[in-house]
């Protein structure tokens, strides 16, 4: 049913741009651009802990568009085509429950923004997991 409605190719390029955009947003968080009771919650109460999930943050998101970039083809880099799938559907984990926790979130901002953010992230994830794998790149 996913499959009639999210086209792989929309999901891919939504992915990179999302991630894309995920990435800046990071950074801005880390320049200082963002306050830090925006962020991760509003739960983070020091510098150090910014920089640390943060940096874990940055890493994860260039990771995943990284794998996302592989999936789509818009690279000669290759990998393994199940190991592309094991972490696509890390990612779909990953994204339902920052999903459930942006729910959760002291700021309101937060969670109105970023819920309905990783939600999608999470069904373009599963669309680019669930594709056969004779289909693959």
């Amino acid at each position: 049913m996913i499959k009639k409605i999210i086209s792989e190719r929309i999901a891919g390029l939504a992915l990179t741009g999302i991630l894309s955009l995920t990435i800046l947003f990071h950074l801005a968080v880390v320049v200082g651009f963002v306050p830090i009771d925006m962020i991760w919650g509003g739960r983070l109460k020091t510098q150090e802990e910014l920089y640390v999930f943060e940096s874990i943050s940055l890493v994860l998101n260039t990771l995943m568009l990284w794998i996302v970039i592989i999936r789509i083809g818009y690279t000669k880099a290759r990998m393994n085509l199940k190991i592309v799938r094991v972490v696509l559907w890390l990612m779909v984990i990953l994204f339902s429950l920052n999903t459930i926790g942006n729910l959760m979130a002291f700021n309101n901002l937060e969670a109105y923004i970023f819920t309905p953010i990783t939600f999608i992230l999470a069904l373009f994830c599963f669309r680019l997991a669930i594709k056969d794998s004779a289909k693959f790149n």
